[in-house]
């Protein structure tokens, strides 16, 4: 009789860390002050304070699409990048129109090179075209001190802005 009640508390320990495990949220999802930022952006961005967010799934970042009265008015994704020993979370916001919006470093975790949080910086790629990465690449401008984490921010902002466009808007 004990091993079998030993055995059904195994099972139902499965089935509990089996549907726990099934959920995902990202780590952005948990940091209140990384929420609130994120959601403050949007509010001010898009002049609404009853959007509602929803993530895509079938894609490797967490890509979020932002929906007012049933039409998706711009999209976003929170994601990590690396500098020179650690990575670096951030988020960019799209318009309908795959169109950079903002972009903004959530956490940075380097000793140097923190002038990439600059937001007179970060607004150089507001509606910046990435037709082209090397036209793209050429027109931002670079921070002494800063060049692998400028890099960084400068290829994933092409790499985003091209699963937006790509993977994303045509849905």
């Amino acid at each position: 009789m004990s091993k079998i009640n030993h055995i059904s508390k195994v099972i139902i320990f499965l089935i509990v860390a089996l549907l726990f495990s099934s959920f995902k949220f990202s780590d952005w999802e948990y940091d209140k002050k990384s929420r609130v930022k994120i959601h403050k952006s949007i509010s001010e961005i898009f002049n609404s304070g009853t959007y509602i967010t929803t993530e895509i799934e079938g894609l490797q970042e967490a890509f979020y699409s932002i929906k007012e009265a049933n039409s998706i008015i711009g999209y976003f994704v929170v994601a990590q990048a690396p500098s020179k020993f650690h990575q670096f979370d951030y988020y960019i916001i799209f318009n309908d129109n795959a169109e950079v919006l903002k972009v903004e470093i959530l956490k940075y975790r380097e000793n140097y090179g923190a002038e990439i949080c600059s937001k007179k910086w970060l607004k150089q790629f507001i509606k910046k075209s990435t037709a082209n990465f090397s036209d793209f690449n050429r027109s931002v401008d670079g921070i002494s001190g800063a060049t692998l984490s400028v890099n960084s921010v400068k290829t994933e902002v092409f790499k985003m802005s091209e699963i937006v466009k790509k993977e994303i808007v045509k849905r």
